[in-house]
Order: structure tokens, then sequence, then C-alpha cells
């Protein structure tokens, strides 16, 4: 038997926001991210896309956060029984098959909360139960090409960003798991929720705020080891994500 305790839907919170229970919210929770985010699961930081969820097991820690300047999400926080759970995956990132129907079913919950009908409790637990069965459903069709090429793919990621001078375009990158372009483009966003590109520039201006918080090294110097033979072009592009100048960022940084 399934135990609603707290069904949102469509909630909203600015670029700020920022969930971080280390020990979990004492009960279960279904989260299904309408815009991208940041998550903490299966033993890494992940970019997350719309439309993705996972289902906190309880007592797992549940980190997660917004990446841009509006965050949005579904919920669903309940309770049952560890033998209720059969079918439904727990603990990990996931890909809804039918979204559009595993919303549906929110919304039947969150309707039938509201029922004065005496078999409430009972409705309820059956459309939770189905909730998480949709949730679970992935399309094995898209999954075996990414499950093939993962592990690759997620020591590259880490490479990319302990080193991002090492890796100047995508074509590298690609040439680096033995991947043609465009394939290498696919599965890198399916997996990982970003073009592949745009997670090199986000690699080499994390690099870049590294060094110039914590070391003397000049803003040319940083550029190099950021992946950038013209500093003027490194300094364009750090100012378009931080709002910064490479100069500015360290004074503010010292201060």
């Amino acid at each position: 038997m399934f135990e609603l305790h707290k069904v949102g839907l469509d909630v909203s919170h600015s670029g700020s926001f920022f969930i971080e229970r280390p020990t979990g919210s004492g009960d279960r929770l279904l989260i299904i991210f309408k815009s991208e985010a940041v998550l903490e699961a299966e033993g890494r930081t992940m970019i997350v896309p719309p439309d993705s969820a996972i289902i906190f097991e309880k007592d797992q820690p549940q980190i997660y956060r917004a990446s841009q300047s509006m965050y949005v999400n579904h919920f669903l926080h309940f309770d049952c029984a560890e033998e209720d759970l059969e079918g439904a995956v727990c603990g990990r990132l996931l890909i809804p098959a039918r979204i559009a129907e595993c919303e549906e079913l929110l919304r039947m919950i969150s309707r039938e909360q509201l029922s004065a009908s005496v078999h409430r409790d009972r409705y309820i637990s059956m459309l939770i139960s189905m909730l998480l069965l949709k949730v679970s459903e992935q399309d094995m069709r898209d999954a075996e090409p990414i499950n093939a090429h993962k592990a690759a793919l997620d020591r590259l990621r880490a490479d990319m960003y302990s080193n991002p001078a090492q890796f100047r375009n995508v074509a590298e990158l690609a040439a680096a798991v033995n991947l043609s372009k465009s394939h290498f483009q696919q599965l890198y966003k399916t997996l990982f929720g970003l073009p592949c590109y745009e997670d090199l520039l986000r690699a080499r201006i994390m690099t870049a705020q590294y060094y110039l918080a914590s070391t003397d090294l000049t803003v040319k110097e940083i550029a190099g080891l950021c992946g950038y033979d013209n500093d003027i072009c490194f300094m364009h592009r750090f100012r378009a994500r931080t709002g910064l100048t490479p100069c500015e960022y360290r004074s503010r940084d010292v201060q």
C-alpha cells in the first residue's frame, strides 16, 4: 500500500534553487525535472535534461539544483513497503518513455487527494504504483547504444574537465572514443543532457575560475591551460559566461 505525503506539479523556483538532504527527506521521493538541472546520483554529478526523473530511495541523499535561471519540477513524496516497489527503478536517473502519461497520472493523484470517496486511499495507492512503473519504463532502443558507450563517454568527460586544453573541438572529442562526429554528438547530449561543445566550454570556464582563484598565473598562461591559443578570445568567452573579465573575477575572489 502506497501512502501519499505530498504532490506538486510544475513547481518553479529561481536559478538559486538548491536541495541538499544528505540523509533524504524521511520518505521516498519522485522528482520529474521539467527544466535542465544538476543532479548528484550514481556516484557522480550530472546535468540532466528536461523530462528526466529519479525515484529517491528512503534515506538516499537528495542533492539537486537549478542549472539555469529558472528551475521547474514535479514531485511526489510518498512511502510504502519495500516489496511494493517491485518493477520500479530507484536511485538512478531515468528517461521515461512516455512522460505525458506519467504527468497525467500525477494530475490524477493530485485530484484524487481531494476526493470524498471512501476508496480514495486505495485509488491513490494504485495510481502511485502505476506512476512509478511508468516512470521506470524506458525506450530500450534508445538506451542500447548509450549503454554500449557510457563508460567511455564518462571517462572522456572526466578527462575533459580535468584538462580541457587537450581537446580543441568536437572532432577531437569524437575521435578519442572512436565515434563519428554526428553519432558522438547525439550520444553525448542524450547521456549528459547538453551539447558536447557547450560542455567543453563549461569545462574551460570552470578550469579558468580555479586557476584565477588559486594561482598567480597570468591570464595568458591560464588561457593556454584552458585550450585557448588566443588570450583575447579567452577573455571574451570568460566575460560572456561569467559577466566578469578574468581580472575582475580574480579581484573579487581575493576580496
